[in-house]
């Protein structure tokens, strides 16, 4: 049986040189820095305040507006880094150029855990 388990941040970001950076909002107040850059795999590496058991997640970056034609679907490994950035590597240039130029506003990361029954 898997168990869906939802991470959603509200995003406040800024254009680097090469990359995006900024802070991600959690519901509950907490809020993380958060780099956004290209790399050959798709990655993200989150906080060890994130219990994850999965090592896969969907990431869903909304963009301003709020239809399905402002969002952008990316499949992503998921690692537990050691400090407190989220960090976001993406390997497609298409979706890394989209961000750049329509910063996203949310991001939201769906990971699935399994249990036995």
């Amino acid at each position: 049986m898997a168990l869906e388990q939802v991470n959603k941040f509200i995003l406040n970001l800024e254009l680097g040189e090469s990359y995006i950076y900024g802070t991600a909002f959690t519901s509950d107040n907490s809020y993380y820095s958060i780099n956004i850059q290209q790399a050959s795999n798709t990655l993200v590496v989150l906080p060890s305040d994130f219990i994850q058991e999965s090592r896969e997640a969907l990431v869903c970056f909304g963009l301003s507006g709020n239809s399905d034609k402002n969002k952008i679907f990316v499949r992503s490994e998921v690692k537990i880094g050691r400090g407190d950035l989220i960090e976001v590597y993406l390997s497609q240039d298409d979706v890394l150029l989209t961000l750049s130029n329509h910063l996203p506003v949310e991001m939201t990361l769906h990971t699935a855990q399994f249990t036995l029954t």
